[in-house]
């Protein structure tokens, strides 16, 4: 199956049935996703049809705002079964590409 690619954040209870299917309950929780203010963040889901595999997000930082200062945050979730599918490194690919081309329109 093809993965499509979306630049918004799913709901919170979607979130957390991901972090939990893949094996990272106790280390994260769905509001690790919902923290900080969503104009400070950019964020890419994963899907299989209609099923979320994956979310990524980062979160600017530093005074450049270019997401790699002090505060910034890279976190992503992919399920298991498509880890091997690379969309670990797609997610982050698409967030970085982003964040570029909107540090350029700036």
């Amino acid at each position: 199956m093809k993965i499509a690619f979306d630049n918004a954040l799913p709901d919170k209870a979607k979130v957390a049935t991901l972090i939990e299917a893949s094996g990272l309950e106790g280390h994260w929780d769905a509001g690790r996703f919902f923290d900080t203010y969503p104009e400070k963040c950019r964020f890419v889901s994963a899907y299989d049809r209609d099923e979320l595999v994956g979310v990524g997000r980062l979160v600017d930082g530093g005074e450049a705002g270019d997401g790699e200062g002090a505060n910034g945050r890279l976190d992503i979730v992919v399920l298991p079964d498509y880890r091997n599918r690379d969309i670990v490194g797609t997610i982050f690919k698409l967030l970085k590409n982003r964040r570029t081309s909107l540090v350029k329109q700036a």
